[in-house]
């Protein structure tokens, strides 16, 4: 059954988690076989197997219309991995910088059918955990399994802690935090059932640090490693993994929007301006932000063949500003 908030697209016939893990495990083996009479048409199969190493997977994002969550899905994507987008698509009370429309949503979408594979959007609340559940039962009738979860919907805030309103400290522990837990509440047992999976929390360089002007965010961000280290150890047994990946500021909606520039670089509230200042004052590196693409591809690694024996991690992107913390 299709939600009616989904954008409807030509859906393959679902296969069970068993038979299309079947399928994964065996491989170039399976390509070999079926081309054993051109020698020449099963090395290119094992080619493209090798490089699609998430061939026939489905990965469901959070905060997916745009930013880290949308680079991830399309670095998923090259991998042939299909994918679900879950986004809250509307400003909210609360968050003081628009966040993604509806037609954010649509166009990501086309940006990842792009790439050849099968895409659904959906429109919700990662507060909501009725409603997650709804799109992560839609999602494995329809793809038959759910193998990889970005945990990545989140909001921010800046200034002084004692000027943030009740409504504004609420919504951002409710999205980050609680969020994150009603999403991983919301897919362990499917994975749990599969007896495989994988799951990456974004969390934030401010999980590691304190931070004077973004103290409630920072908090939130220390709490969700807490959630992923946690997870790692529930799910251990069942061969699901779960990490967290710390970035610093990233170009994305988040950071680049008027509220935020203003209090961060206020003697020239522009992009040019804040990665001017972390270039020459901030970061290690002699670089500004990281583009989400970068980002993307930590994503790729720990949802591919190649991160599934590391659980419990934290994967700082920082330019160097990890290098100031303890061991």
């Amino acid at each position: 059954m299709q939600s009616k908030n989904e954008t409807n697209n030509p859906t393959k016939e679902p296969e069970s988690p068993s038979r299309r893990r079947a399928i994964l495990t065996a491989g170039a083996g399976v390509v070999a076989a079926v081309g054993a009479t051109s020698q020449t048409s099963a090395a290119e199969g094992a080619t493209n197997k090798n490089a699609l190493n998430m061939d026939g997977a489905t990965s469901l994002l959070t905060g997916g219309a745009r930013g880290i969550g949308l680079a991830s899905a399309i670095a998923l994507a090259k991998e042939g991995s299909n994918i679900v987008l879950y986004d809250v698509a509307e400003d909210l009370p609360g968050v003081n910088y628009p966040l993604a429309r509806e037609s954010d949503l649509s166009e990501a979408r086309e940006k990842i059918e792009s790439h050849g594979v099968k895409c659904s959007v959906y429109k919700g609340d990662v507060r909501d955990r009725n409603r997650m559940s709804q799109v992560v039962g839609e999602t494995v009738e329809q793809f038959g399994s759910l193998d990889h979860v970005v945990v990545n919907a989140g909001v921010t805030q800046i200034g002084m802690i004692e000027y943030f309103t009740d409504e504004e400290v609420q919504t951002v522990i409710d999205i980050n935090v609680t969020g994150a837990v009603r999403t991983v509440q919301s897919v362990v047992p499917i994975m749990r059932e599969q007896n495989s999976g994988g799951i990456t929390i974004i969390s934030s360089v401010l999980g590691r640090q304190g931070e004077e002007w973004f103290p409630i965010y920072s908090s939130t961000k220390w709490a969700v490693i807490g959630l992923a280290k946690s997870t790692a150890l529930i799910m251990g047994k069942h061969n699901v993994t779960c990490n967290a990946i710390c970035p610093t500021v990233v170009k994305t909606d988040l950071m680049n929007n008027d509220y935020v520039l203003g209090a961060m670089s206020p003697q020239n509230p522009t992009w040019d301006g804040l990665e001017d200042l972390m270039t020459q004052w901030r970061n290690p590196l002699p670089m500004g932000a990281y583009e989400p693409a970068d980002i993307g591809e930590i994503v790729r690694y720990f949802a591919s063949e190649q991160g599934r024996k590391i659980t419990g991690e934290v994967f700082g992107v920082t330019a160097g500003l990890f290098a100031r913390n303890t061991a």
